[in-house]
């Protein structure tokens, strides 16, 4: 099974926060992909990737109709990715837009695999699993990247279809903060290539990042595969403490579950409903508006959530059923979820 990677997305200014911020990325990362559009002043290749020491590395130098700040030509860019290959990167990222054979063919020579990437800035493509991947693979990709921006909680589901449906190596996420959830869940495909974080926070190079800290003592990233069960936190913030707590239960236990955040305000029933293909094995739902609406979308109720007509626990049945409770606790809620495994 291939190792999921846990990458940081790095775009230093200059060398000097370059070989700064490098030399942290070696202790806590898999790989690196290197932002060269987001450089200010020239860049040294060679100098940059003697620093890589064991990381693997991804080279990107992402044009603007991308998201990037790369004013050049793509003939351009694609001389400059070539170096990056004969100096040994394992992979160069290309955009949808500017792949040719020529292009697959001179990098792969050169020793690199190729990316190829598409992302959408302002909104999650309804195509994203069911188009934009199949054409990207049909262009030749060694590994898929489909990008999307979540608006709302439900715009992560092309995403992680994308990657249920993968049969190449893929990267695919959902940008903003409602997408967060994706960066963490993309770990349990066995076709995920890799997930990028922020090597701090604050300092990602998209929206939605999450720094490799919090990936590996938050969410306990190294540890998710494809058996991994989902417990969602439903509801309108990203509650990091609980989530915290909830992920440390379940490694000193040695449950192997993550818990991760679904943010809404609204629509709880018709997110449960969505992520039951997921499937995803419990929630705790906070918001009063919430723990009512999603009574829609359960198959039973236990008896006090009966009596009170809302739900802030919920718990998949053996069978698939979904079935609400209510809770006074987290710990009793940890419970909830683990008797029914």
């Amino acid at each position: 099974m291939r190792k999921r990677m846990l990458a940081v997305a790095f775009g230093p200014p200059t060398m000097a926060a370059a070989h700064a911020g490098l030399a942290r990325i070696r202790d806590v990362a898999d790989c690196v992909e290197l932002r060269l559009d987001l450089f200010e002043k020239p860049f040294d290749l060679d100098a940059l990737l003697r620093e890589r020491g064991t990381l693997q590395v991804v080279a990107t130098l992402r044009s603007r109709s991308e998201g990037g700040r790369s004013p050049l030509h793509s003939d351009d860019r694609l001389r400059i990715l070539l170096r990056a290959a004969e100096l040994g990167v394992d992979y160069v990222d290309v955009e949808w837009d500017a792949v040719t054979p020529e292009a697959l063919a001179a990098l792969r020579s050169a020793g690199a695999q190729v990316i190829i990437s598409r992302h959408d800035f302002n909104l999650m493509p309804p195509g994203l699993a069911d188009e934009w991947w199949p054409q990207l693979a049909e262009l030749g990709a060694d590994v898929v990247k489909v990008v999307g921006t979540a608006l709302n909680a439900r715009d992560c589901l092309p995403v992680l279809r994308a990657l249920q449906q993968a049969s190449r190596p893929t990267i695919a996420m959902a940008m903003g903060e409602p997408g967060v959830c994706t960066r963490v869940l993309a770990l349990r495909s066995d076709q995920c290539l890799l997930t990028y974080a922020a090597l701090e926070d604050g300092t990602g190079t998209a929206q939605g990042q999450i720094s490799i800290r919090d990936m590996r003592e938050v969410y306990g990233a190294q540890r998710i595969g494809s058996n991994t069960r989902v417990y969602g936190l439903l509801g309108p913030h990203l509650e990091r403490d609980r989530l915290r707590e909830y992920n440390a239960w379940f490694a000193s236990d040695s449950v192997d579950a993550v818990a991760v955040p679904v943010i809404a305000s609204s629509d709880a029933a018709a997110l449960v409903s969505g992520f039951r293909a997921l499937p995803v094995s419990g929630w705790h739902v906070h918001g009063s508006e919430l723990q009512h609406d999603l009574v829609r979308a359960l198959d039973d109720l236990g008896p006090v959530a009966r009596r009170q007509g809302k739900a802030n626990a919920i718990v998949r049945s053996a069978d698939g059923a979904l079935v609400g409770h209510w809770v006074e606790s987290p710990r009793e809620q940890y419970e909830l979820w683990c008797a029914e495994r």
